[in-house]
């Protein structure tokens, strides 16, 4: 059987995802999938003139895009976004928190925290994606650190009292592979 293109069968019609931190090349790249795979596209970061270009590229390609200036560690800030996503979008239907993680910042003003009480408050459940970000440049990588990141340790925290209110959530660990597929989704990513 012949292989097919994944992203044929991958629609996110009708949802809306909140890319956070969309200025950042793994950011960019995610909310390109999901507004190609038909979603409204919410692009957040520290600064919103860093998205110009971005939702650009996006709105070219028939995407519908919303910019959100946001400071992911600020709960006023994320509040904020959330409104304005929900006023010009609608619900966030999924959050991918491409944040990274603040060592310091209170759970409370955390994005997660922030969106999945505005997900269990609307009531229509959701789903929350976090991204770990790649293990910083040591000499010999050693795998049994990342099931220990505190994302991971929060995140499985989060599934166990979310999945009553249809909150999903998952953690993608990102990684630096030499793998000749990651290469060359670099390359093509470069390229777009």
């Amino acid at each position: 059987m012949p292989m097919t293109d994944p992203q044929q069968s991958f629609s996110m019609e009708g949802k809306v995802v909140w890319v956070v931190d969309a200025s950042t090349r793994l950011g960019a790249r995610f909310a390109r999938l999901i507004a190609r795979a038909g979603a409204q596209v919410a692009i957040g970061a520290q600064h919103s003139w860093q998205l110009v270009q971005l939702a650009a590229d996006l709105r070219c390609e028939g995407a519908v895009v919303l910019t959100v200036s946001l400071n992911s560690e600020c709960r006023v800030s994320v509040e904020a976004a959330l409104a304005t996503i929900q006023e010009c979008l609608g619900n966030v239907d999924v959050l991918i928190n491409n944040s990274g993680e603040h060592e310091y910042t209170p759970l409370n003003d955390h994005i997660v925290h922030c969106t999945n009480l505005h997900m269990m408050n609307s009531e229509h459940g959701g789903s929350i994606v976090t991204i770990e970000p790649p293990p910083s440049a040591i000499s010999e990588p050693n795998p049994c650190l990342r099931p220990n990141s505190s994302l991971i340790r929060m995140s499985r925290a989060l599934t166990q009292s979310l999945t009553p209110h249809r909150v999903r959530v998952s953690v993608i660990a990102a990684g630096r592979g030499n793998n000749p597929r990651l290469k060359e989704s670099r390359r093509s990513s470069s390229m777009t």
